[in-house]
């Protein structure tokens, strides 16, 4: 088995593998279930899954995926502020003026403290 791809989450690899049973790949996936338990941050061969195919099916199962991360590339849009200028003249005043509702560190004394 060789190593083919790594998916960013699971969804990804869900479609990966629905692509590799249409096309009646064989793969195995490496920290199937143990890397779903994700107990901390994103460390390589601790929790990320792997996908492995055999040598056999490696330049095919290669070329599907090619094909899907083409498909689902997404570009970057140029839009406009989801926000008029009123909205945001409004929000900086409601932020001044009840700013002073938002919680924040209070110290208090130790009354322990000799």
């Amino acid at each position: 088995m060789i190593k083919l791809y790594a998916p960013k989450n699971d969804v990804e690899l869900v479609l990966i593998q629905s692509i590799l049973d249409g096309e009646g790949i064989n793969y195995f996936i490496l920290n199937n279930h143990f890397g779903s338990l994700k107990p901390g941050p994103a460390i390589w061969l601790y929790n990320n899954k792997i996908i492995m195919v055999p040598e056999a099916d490696f330049e095919r199962a290669g070329e599907l995926i090619v094909d899907y991360l083409a498909q689902v590339e997404v570009k970057p849009q140029n839009r406009e502020s989801e926000h008029s200028l009123f909205d945001k003249i409004r929000m900086g005043v409601e932020f001044v003026m009840f700013g002073w509702f938002m919680p924040g560190k209070i110290k208090r004394a130790n009354h322990f403290d000799v």
